[in-house]
This record gives C-alpha cells, structure tokens and sequence, in this order.
C-alpha cells in the first residue's frame, strides 16, 4: 500500500458457496487531508458482501477515524512501516508530499518547508513542530535520536499546518504521531531478520500473549546495525573510531492492555520503551574545505582531521578532533492511556506520558592516551505531560474539549579544552498548561461551522555558567511567562457521499522566552513567533469509489520569526536568540489513488510550495526576498503495490524533490543552493502462509544528492546511499 494512504486493510469476499477469498482494499487517507476514501476491486459482484474495518486516527482531537477529520493528513500503515524499504519514521517521509526529514542528524524535520526546530537549530526554545509515540511527547534530543527503527508499528501520521487547538503542546508547523501495535487477545508472534549492504543487520522480535480474559501482553523489540561507507583516514587511531563509524540502534518495547469491564467500552493501557540510537554522520568535505581538501567524490568525512581548515592552521594546528562529535542518546518512554466510553456519544479519554532522553557528547579522541583538546558533555531532558480529553458526537453536534500540562526538565554540561579550558551548565524548567476545545455542528443539512480555541500559559526559569580557564562569565538566571488565546474556525460543505470542502482559518504560536549568552553573561529575550494559516481542502471519490482526488490549498503569514544568532561565527557562546522578519508561504498539495483491479494499485502525489523571507535582517546579514532552507517548491512522488497475500508480490516508490537552499549560515548573505533529486525504492518477494521473503532496494539508482552544504563546495552532507538486501518474515 502507498504511504499516501492509511494503510491496507482486510476485506473478505464471500460467495453463494460461502468460500471466503482474502482481496484487496484500501482506506485512502488522502495525503493533503483526512478524508478516507474506501477503493474496492470493481470486479466484486454485486451477490458478494464486502466489509471493512474502520481505520483508526491518533493525533486529531476531534476524530477517531480517517473519514471524520479535516486536519491536512498524510499516513503511512502498517503495510508500509512493515516493507524494507521504510526502515525509519523518517523513510516514511518519502511517500508524502511537502514533509521531508531535516537537513542533517542535528536537526528536526520538515513540513511545509518549515523545520520542527524552526531557526533555532539545538532545540532553544520550544519545537514548531511536535513528536509523539504512542501519545508520549517527546524531547527535542529524543526526536533527532533514539527512535530508529519502525518495526511492529502500526502507522505514522504527519499533520500539516498549525495544530495548537487541538494537540498537546502548541505546534506552529505541525505535528508527527508513531503509534505501535497494541496488545490483542490471541496468541502471535514474529521474527525479522534482515541483511544489506554495508553490513546491514537488523533483527525484529514480536510476542504478543493474552495473559488472562480481559488482560493481553505484547512485547516487541529491534537491534540494527550498519557500517558507514564514507572515509575517515585520520580518524582510525581514535579508541571512539568504531563507534563513530557505525549506525546502530536498539528498541525494547512491553505494553500491557486491561480492559476492566471485559469490553473496549473501557480500555487501560501502559506502555513502556527503552531505545538507543548512534547514527553515523554523513558529513564530506569538499574541495573549497580548506588548502589541499579532497573532491567529493573521495567521500573524506574526517573534516576535522589532516584536512583542517586553513584558519585553525594559522592558530598553529594540524588538526583539530575536538569539534568531532560521537553523540549517542538513551530514551525511556512510560504512558498510560485510558478510554471510557461514558455513553454511546461521549467519551472520556486520559493521556499521562513521561519522556527521558540522555545524549552523550564525546570528541572522537576523547578518551585516547595522548590527545588532551577533547570535549565531552551531556544533554539531560526529561519531559511529564497529561492529556484529559471528552469527546462528543451526536450527528448533527460533535465537539471536544480537554485540558493539559506537561513539566519539562533540560539539563546539560560542556567541558572542553582546546586554546583555552571551558566549562559550561545549562538548565531550564518549563510549565506549559492549557485548555482547548473544538465545536462542529451542521446548522444545515450537508452545511457545518467549525469553532476552537486555545488558552496556553507558559513559564521558564533558565539557568546559566560558563567559565574560561576557571574564570567565570556567566552564572546568572533568568524567568519568563507568557499567557495567550489561539483560534480556529471553519465551514464545511458535503457534496453528497462522494466529495466534501472545508475552508478554516487558524493560528499558530511558538512561545517566546529569555536566556544568558555564556560568553559574557548578558541576559536577553525574546517575543513569540505567530503564524496565520488560511487552508482550502476538497476530497473526492469517482468511477465506484475505485479513484480517489484529494487537494489542498494552504496560505501562512508568519510574524517575528526567532532565530539563534553567533556573534562570532566560530564560538558557540556567543550565541544568542532574536525575533526578526516576517515571511510567507503558500502551496498545495495533491494526490490521486487508483485501485487498477485486484492486484495493483497505483498513485501519485504532487506538492507545491513556495516560501519567502519578506523582511528577514540578522545582524548585517540580509536575508530577505529568500526562500525557507530545505523548502523544495515541488515533491512528487508515485508508486505502486502489486501482488495477494500470498505468492509473488512487489512494490516500489519513486520521489523527485527540486532544488533548495541550504541553511542559513552567519554572515552568509545567500546559502548554496541544493541541486534536485529523485529517489526509487523497489522490492520484490514471495509470500507463503506463514513467511515471507523480500529482495529490496532504497535509492536503486545510486542518486547522489546533498541535503546540506556549506560552500559551495566546502562542506556537505550526503543523502542516503543505495542499499540492496534480502529480509526474512515468519509469523506465528
């Protein structure tokens, strides 16, 4: 199944004789939208019952399935997350339109060509955008690692556009829900094994036991590893060589479903997970990298090795490790969910999440006898939020209204010796809580007014030290508080059973806050950035529900961007925050699904975007009249699934993605440009009752394509290189 859509669901076709036969069909969860779209195999006859079931949403408030939401809806199921070619979370971002992942490890995600860390890359302030698995919020740490692999998950969905009346944390740019498989009461099990290039390994594990009539246990847990093909020849004689080089990543995963009344009427469900991420860095230099610097095409990662810029070299350096950072992070997430349907409309639904991220930071020669200019530090975030939600549908009337509150803790240290002895500590507390509601009600038949709101308050005590050769700089702290109104309205009109528009109107905010620039100790602020988004969407259905259209229009005025600003370009504690310029963006997103016949599917997906700084100063730097870094105006992406449960089968996806700058740099008036880039995933296999076999490759062509350069031609980093391997499924 595409990851434009929901995701496969079961349907069974039954004749006069009363044979059942498993056939194809899908829920269309449209990639612009939220419409589901049901696309039935035209061959069925009209003596055969067909059914489906329902395909549940996460991340809408105000929905509990695909078809009652209006929210701007890409998802990738089940079917998708279980194909080797969608290893990751973000892999998933390839079957989407105007969603991509970050530039670079140390960055967020990107949707509308806005990234979740906004311009404040190293998570300052809150995110623009926000991250839940299984409803458990996470940190800023956690997102960029820890969450790997995407076995025994369920679907990942992604939610374009302002999402702060109705999700947890206020998200200006929008928000990304991973929900992994519940317990269910049978007996299953299965086993994944996988090898590729670059000495790919990975193996899944999934048991899943009822432990009583009303309680069931499900554990799921997946180890990953891989060898970075890039060449770091100064770089071996580190004892941190073999981590730095390596990619792995592990996930264990125990979640227990307790249904106290025996029924779904009311569900208690815990889950808990520990995961580990090291990914390998795909940073290059280029030959503008400093005097002597290798091409590209030699794939040099060591950049702060024997190829040192020529400024360190002045300084009397050969090369410089240091700023070589081996980063690998621990998340602990707990949740506990519980539903209770109160009566056949209202139910009552509570969310408690608690998130702890640990990422350790070495140089790559920290620890190896001889080298004394090393680093090391820690970054230490812990986050505790609670949902309390009522849901009501009656037809004619639907609203929601909750309330919320989340308690986030960041810690970290830097301990660093290169021309001088630094030491720093950094920490912040932040309260948010809120209550937020949302009303429909159809006034007229087929006619619906949308009305929501948002009161968010916020508080932040943010602590600082820093000192130079034992001489402090800064140990001050500093507070801010800030308490704001967020609205959404909106109309909607059914053109009968097969199409549906909606217009709605609503803001985004990002917090402001205050901090310490460590190098001197001088305390500043900085005021909330606030967005307008004006959105259209259409859905459709044709020629017997086999064709599906969805389309969205969408419009942003974005106001008082914040952004992190270095005085000097090369000395993290000069860094600071502002809130400067003022910019727009507007596009479109859509997509087309067909269902062929029984066994093939086909799609496409086409998004449009254009973004523009229009009074962007930092400063001295001007950057207005630019566009968002790694905001692309087109993304298209096709593909197509083919095959039955069992026997042959295959699928594959291509996406072309144009060219954008890259990030903005300090002092640089123009980024470099990104050239375009297609990628093609394909697999095939065979499939028997109870195992499976697939031959897979992700960028089958080798496309080579840069997601960030610093230039141009002095630093890059390269996107994902092809990778063909062979995976094994058996279930139980």
């Amino acid at each position: 199944m595409h990851g434009n859509s929901c995701h496969r669901v079961g349907a069974t076709r039954q004749t006069q004789a009363g044979n059942r036969t498993r056939v194809k069909a899908r829920y269309t969860g449209a990639l612009a939208c939220g419409l589901s779209v049901l696309a039935v195999n035209a061959a069925l006859a009209q003596d055969e019952a067909f059914t489906l079931d329902p395909i549940r949403i996460y991340g809408d408030r105000t929905a509990t399935t695909v078809e009652e939401t209006n929210s701007s809806l890409g998802i990738v199921g089940e079917d998708e997350l279980d194909s080797p070619t969608v290893s990751t979370y973000r892999d998933a971002f390839k079957h989407m339109a105007n969603v991509q992942s970050g530039d670079f490890t140390e960055s967020g995600f990107v949707i509308r060509g806005i990234n979740s860390e906004g311009q404040t890359p190293g998570g300052i302030g809150a995110p623009l955008a926000s991250f839940y698995i299984d409803g458990v919020q996470q940190t800023v740490e956690g997102i960029r690692r820890g969450i790997g692999g995407v076995f025994d998950a369920e679907q990942v969905e992604v939610y374009r556009g302002p999402q702060s009346t109705l999700s947890g944390r206020a998200a200006l740019a929008g928000a990304v829900y991973l929900r992994t498989k519940d317990p269910v009461f049978e007996e299953e099990g299965q086993v994944q094994l996988t090898y590729g290039e670059n000495n790919h390994r990975q193996v899944g594990v999934m048991l899943n036991t009822p432990l009583s009539d009303n309680i069931a246990f499900r554990f799921s847990a997946e180890y990953s590893d891989k060898d970075n093909d890039l060449n770091y020849p100064s770089y071996t004689r580190f004892n941190r060589y073999n981590s730095f080089v390596g990619d792995e990543y592990y996930n264990a995963r125990a979640k227990i479903l307790w249904l106290p009344t025996g029924s779904d009427t009311t569900r208690v469900l815990f889950t808990y997970a520990r995961s580990y991420e090291n990914p390998a860095s795909n940073d290059i230099a280029g030959p503008n990298w400093s005097t002597g610097a290798p091409s590209y095409d030699e794939e040099r990662g060591d950049i702060w090795g024997d190829i040192l810029p020529d400024y360190y070299r002045t300084l009397g350096l050969t090369e410089l490790p240091a700023f070589q950072d081996v980063r690998t992070t621990r998340v602990d997430n707990f949740a506990i969910e519980v539903t209770h349907e109160i009566n056949t409309n209202l139910t009552l639904t509570a969310i408690t999440g608690w998130s702890h991220s640990v990422t350790q930071r070495h140089s790559i020669n920290e620890g190896t006898p001889g080298e004394f200019l090393v680093t090391d530090g820690e970054f230490d975030q812990e986050l505790f939020s609670h949902e309390f939600r009522l849901n009501y549908d009656a037809g004619a009337l639907r609203w929601v209204a909750g309330l919320y509150g989340a308690k986030e803790r960041q810690r970290s240290f830097r301990t660093q010796q290169l021309l001088s002895f630094d030491q720093s500590r950094n920490s912040a507390d932040i309260t948010n809580l809120a209550a937020f509601g949302e009303v429909s009600y159809e006034f007229v038949p087929n006619w619906r007014v949308i009305a929501g709101g948002r009161v968010d308050y916020i508080d932040q005590t943010q602590t600082a030290f820093y000192s130079v050769n034992g001489v402090t700089t800064a140990n001050t702290t500093s507070t801010y508080s800030d308490t704001v109104f967020i609205p959404k309205v909106g109309l909607q009109y059914d053109f009968g059973a097969t199409q549906r528009v909606a217009l709605t109107y609503q803001e985004g905010y990002r917090p402001g806050g205050a901090g310490i620039k460590a190098s001197d100790g001088t305390q500043f602020t900085y005021e909330p950035e606030k967005a307008k988004t004006l959105e259209l969407a259409w859905r459709g259905r044709f020629m017997g529900d086999r064709l599906s259209a969805a389309a969205n229009l969408f419009y942003m005025d974005w106001d008082n961007q914040q952004i992190e600003i270095w005085e000097n370009p090369l000395d993290s504690s000069t860094s600071y925050i502002a809130n400067a310029g003022k910019s727009e963006s507007y596009g479109a997103e859509l997509q087309l699904f067909y269902a062929m016949n029984d066994r093939l599917d086909v799609y496409a997906a086409v998004g449009l975007l254009k973004t523009e700084f229009e009074d962007f100063n930092v400063a001295g730097t001007d950057w207005s009249g630019l566009s968002f870094p790694g905001a692309p105006e087109r993304s298209i992406a096709v593909g197509f699934e083919w095959g039955d449960p069992t026997g042959w089968f295959g699928n594959g996806n291509v996406k072309y993605v144009s060219s954008s700058l890259s990030r903005l740099e300090q002092g640089l008036a123009r980024p470099a440009t990104l050239d375009s880039y297609t990628v093609v995933d394909a697999a095939v296999g065979y499939a028997w009752d109870s195992a499976r076999v697939t031959l897979y490759a992700t960028n089958l062509l080798n496309e080579d394509y840069f997601t960030y350069e610093y230039g141009p031609g002095g630093l890059a980093t390269l996107g994902d290189r092809r990778e063909v391997g062979l995976r094994f499924d058996y279930t139980f």
